[in-house]
């Protein structure tokens, strides 16, 4: 850090990227969720780590994102809502980022949430959120989900007798199909009967589209080339049938259903309506 602001890279700065489309959906008339904090990371990041992803080739690719990041943000908001009706008070947030909702949900008396994430992103989001105070009871873990990240949380007071509504979101991308599977072995060993799973499904061949070689062809140092060399997941099995072999029982809604019931548009990124756009899944599971 040299001017006052906090620096991130690679896939932590995505959790930036996350940050400034939160901001800007909590400052709409018509936003489908209030993030009050997300400005204050922003502002911690400074301009220059603001304008990689609002000037240029990162304003392109926002403009192509849309609403995709409010809507997939409200679409766990509620899966949240929904799996702590249905009994679960503990909640585990894996590659947490920037997420603030631990701060920003009604969470039911008894609630324990653990985020995990890499130090320097946990570093950042503590020094910004100071004197917060969230709304459960919240404990942060410094992990590397390829690592032995299960013996951290039971370090810190995780049960594996009560169900457990687990997040797995903006993270499946980045792994290789063996360490996807491997999280995924260790979600469910972890999980009581009654626990929930939410998954935002994506590989390297959903979001590597025609339109996404070209501009990292066209700047190769820019976002869409950074990007693409961080996608390392190829599995090609469904994912409603890949949580299934894991033993959850899966359901999806798909991105263009989800606009539509928040009355916003489909993403110009992964709408099916228009030539060589990219795709998405997401899905909510129990067991």
């Amino acid at each position: 850090m040299t001017d006052g602001h906090e620096r991130l890279a690679g896939v932590s700065s995505t959790a930036l990227f996350v940050g400034i489309t939160r901001a800007d959906e909590s400052r709409r008339p018509d936003r489908l969720f209030e993030d009050t904090l997300a400005t204050r990371f922003v502002d911690a990041a400074g301009p220059e780590q603001q304008a990689v992803w609002t000037e240029g080739q990162g304003k392109l690719f926002t403009e192509a994102m849309g609403d995709y990041f409010a809507l997939r943000t409200r679409y766990f908001d509620d899966y949240f809502i929904q799996a702590c009706a249905a009994g679960c008070r503990q909640a585990v947030l894996l590659a947490a980022g920037l997420d603030t909702r631990a701060f920003r949900l009604h969470w039911p008396d008894g609630t324990r949430l653990f985020e995990l994430d890499q130090p320097n992103v946990l570093d950042f989001k503590e020094r910004v959120l100071q004197g917060e105070e969230p709304r459960c009871e919240r404990e942060v873990i410094a992990a590397d989900l390829r690592e032995d990240w299960p013996s951290l949380l039971a370090k810190q007071g995780f049960r594996e007798d009560v169900p457990t509504a687990w997040l797995v979101e903006g993270i499946l991308v980045y792994l290789p199909e063996r360490d996807a599977d491997r999280l995924l072995d260790r979600i469910t060993a972890l999980s009581a009967p009654g626990s929930h799973l939410g998954v935002e499904h994506v590989t390297r061949s959903m979001v590597n589209t025609d339109q996404a070689r070209e501009a990292a062809s066209a700047s190769p140092e820019g976002i869409m080339g950074m990007l693409s060399s961080l996608w390392k997941n190829e599995m090609t099995q469904p994912p409603a049938n890949w949580l299934a072999d894991h033993g959850w029982s899966a359901a999806e809604e798909s991105l263009t259903d989800l606009a539509e019931r928040h009355a916003r548009p489909v993403p110009p990124a992964f709408d099916p309506a228009l030539p060589g756009t990219g795709r998405v899944r997401l899905l909510t599971a129990d067991r």
